[in-house]
């Protein structure tokens, strides 16, 4: 539970803002909430507002499948833990799973070199679940105050916390692969592409700079092993 305090502080900025973003923008609160809980991936959750607000439903389909791909590649390094839980309950537990909590979960149990699947199990749960309710709460409370709040002030948590959140995470991992230039990238790409007028440019971008990155990391490890 106390690892995931960091986490469930940035989900609550975060996740308040996202909810108020989608009530400036007249989306339904139904559709917030679902939203957050099924989706549960902010930087999902506002690309795709302004696809959502013109009716563009076939690139929210593609942005969505761009961005959770890293969830399949994510769940492929998890399914080493959790031995001996029933894959009903683990199949359940996912839809607290999310970037933040793979990353505390997996940097945690590594670098204690937890064995025991129902420690391991324990353990996520004790960083999603927290996680989980905060972000359905903090998307309501945002929804219903965003009409006494000035979401001009207010969005400047999302624009400053989201890098800052996922740039730390990813520290975790500094050193162990190209992490580190990823985010760089992305924070270099984010403001250059919002200033562009171009459709889907903000979707072949990312997905051409992780393959580049893909490219080279792989031939530095063929480098080292040669």
């Amino acid at each position: 539970m106390v690892d995931s305090l960091p986490v469930c502080i940035s989900f609550f900025l975060i996740f308040t803002s996202i909810g108020a973003l989608y009530q400036s923008h007249g989306i339904p609160l139904m559709e917030t909430l679902v939203g957050s809980l099924l989706i549960y991936a902010a930087p999902l959750q506002v690309a795709a507002v302004g696809y959502l607000t013109d009716g563009a439903i076939l690139s929210v389909i593609i942005l969505a499948l761009l961005i959770n791909f890293r969830f399949f590649l994510m769940a492929m390094v998890m399914s080493q833990y959790f031995h001996g839980i029933p894959k009903r309950n683990i199949l359940l537990s996912m839809l607290g799973f999310s970037a933040s909590t793979y990353t505390v979960t997996h940097s945690h149990l590594s670098a204690e070199n937890i064995t025991d699947g129902k420690s391991q199990f324990h353990f996520y749960l004790g960083v999603a679940v927290p996680c989980f309710v905060i972000t359905f709460c903090a998307t309501l409370l945002g929804y219903i105050s965003a009409e006494y709040l000035d979401y001009g002030s207010l969005s400047l948590f999302l624009v400053m916390l989201v890098p800052i959140h996922f740039a730390s995470l990813t520290a975790k991992r500094s050193g162990k692969d190209m992490s580190v230039l990823a985010t760089v990238m992305g924070g270099v790409c984010a403001p250059l592409l919002n200033e562009v007028d171009m459709k889907l440019m903000d979707l072949a971008v990312p997905v051409l700079c992780g393959i580049m990155i893909a490219f080279i990391e792989r031939k530095i490890r063929k480098d080292r092993r040669s």
